[in-house]
């Protein structure tokens, strides 16, 4: 497979909302996900720790760089460039077998060896690093168990240079390791006449609203890059994760999954709810910029202020929040987890936080109950989906 490798055929519609909401610089959109995963006594259940000999790690980035090309007089989404790094510290023994996995499928692919440890196929290039100690763990002064090592693999195309987001990446891994808050006793209410008095609220919008629209849930993306089993919570390592091998093997089959994200939030298109939400903006229930934890621009594009967390905080991961001093309260909006702290910082503030969320999804099974993680005494839940909530905020505000 050649790459820029063609997604999809989009309408002159889809092109001017690519140009317009999604372009950051030189045409392109910059596609990011990182994931940090490791084995510490905090997240035992999900890692599999067991005692200080169980400490593996596996980091987990990507950087693709979309754009709109033309075809035969037709417009074309493609991922221009790719990168694709895996950074793997465990026990020598499962490093050696799971580098031999990599050579293998490269060997099976019909890839080239241009150096040690450095391989093409077509613009494709996938290079393997192994370290004793990895450089970043001595800057850090990380120490693992003497019988560890590491194996960083790198896919990207040939030229494609992400060193500076690389890097970024590593200087994020110190900031980002998360424990989750215990629950506290949070009020459930009957009727959004419980939250008039908290209005002017500020919004903080999770996947709830994006999942309405059609975007696939985050947790499938866990799933592609291989990073966490969402029905079984665990971590993926070593044996587990073929993450590099499939991409070497299925490339094609990979990248169709990898854009289909991308792909879907270019060609989404608003709700009825997303337009009750617009109009009770601009008729003031709702106030200052919204925090967003999505990635579809959706917001945006009714002339909404938006603050994307994900891409916004690339220096710090937990931005500094500055409410509208208007806002009386923080409405967030199919959020389980306060993943960047905003709640957190909201209840600092003075801000009443209130989440809309119907604890749960459908699935082709029925309905899954999946709670809010860490919502606090003092706190409201509503449990309502957006498109219910907002149908009742029209009927109430917008006769």
């Amino acid at each position: 497979m050649q790459f820029p490798f063609y997604i999809c055929e989009l309408t002159t519609e889809e092109k001017d909302i690519f140009k317009n909401n999604f372009v950051e610089k030189n045409g392109r959109f910059y596609f990011e996900g990182i994931w940090f995963r490791n084995q510490r006594p905090e997240n035992k259940k999900a890692s599999g720790y067991i005692d200080e000999t169980t400490q593996k790690r596996r980091y987990v980035q990507f950087y693709d760089a979309y754009e709109v090309q033309q075809k035969e007089y037709k417009n074309y989404l493609v991922i221009k460039d790719t990168f694709v790094y895996v950074s793997n510290t465990f026990q020598k023994e499962e490093i050696i077998e799971y580098k031999q996995k990599v050579l293998n499928a490269l060997t099976q692919a019909k890839f080239t060896k241009i150096s040690e440890n450095s391989y093409i196929k077509n613009n494709l290039q996938v290079e393997l690093k192994e370290y004793d100690i990895h450089p970043k763990n001595i800057e850090s002064s990380v120490v693992f168990p003497n019988n560890y090592c590491s194996l960083d693999i790198i896919v990207h195309t040939k030229g494609y240079d992400c060193k500076i987001e690389n890097d970024r990446m590593w200087t994020l891994s110190t900031k980002m390791f998360r424990q989750i808050e215990p629950r506290g006793e949070p009020t459930y209410i009957n009727s959004i006449e419980d939250i008039e008095k908290y209005l002017p609220a500020q919004i903080e919008m999770g996947c709830g609203p994006a999942i309405e629209v059609g975007i696939p849930p985050l947790y499938l993306m866990h799933e592609s890059y291989k990073v966490q089993n969402h029905d079984t919570g665990k971590f993926y390592f070593g044996k587990e994760d073929d993450l590099i091998v499939n991409i070497i093997l299925n490339t094609k089959k990979m990248y169709e999954k990898f854009s289909s994200v991308p792909k879907v939030i270019i060609k989404s298109k608003p709700t009825k709810a997303y337009d009750i939400f617009a109009k009770l903006y601009k008729k003031g229930l709702f106030t200052g910029t919204v925090l967003n934890n999505n990635f579809d621009r959706i917001v945006r594009r009714y002339g909404i202020d938006e603050k994307i967390l994900r891409i916004y905080d690339k220096g710090t991961y937990l931005p500094q929040i500055n409410f509208d001093e208007k806002a009386k309260s923080v409405i967030c909006i199919g959020i389980h987890a306060d993943r960047r702290q905003v709640q957190k910082q909201a209840r600092v503030a003075g801000k009443k936080v209130i989440f809309i969320d119907p604890e749960g999804f459908f699935n082709p099974n029925g309905f899954e109950p999946y709670p809010l993680e860490a919502p606090r005494t003092g706190d409201y839940i509503y449990k309502k989906t957006f498109k219910s909530a907002m149908e009742e905020f029209a009927q109430k505000y917008l006769k």
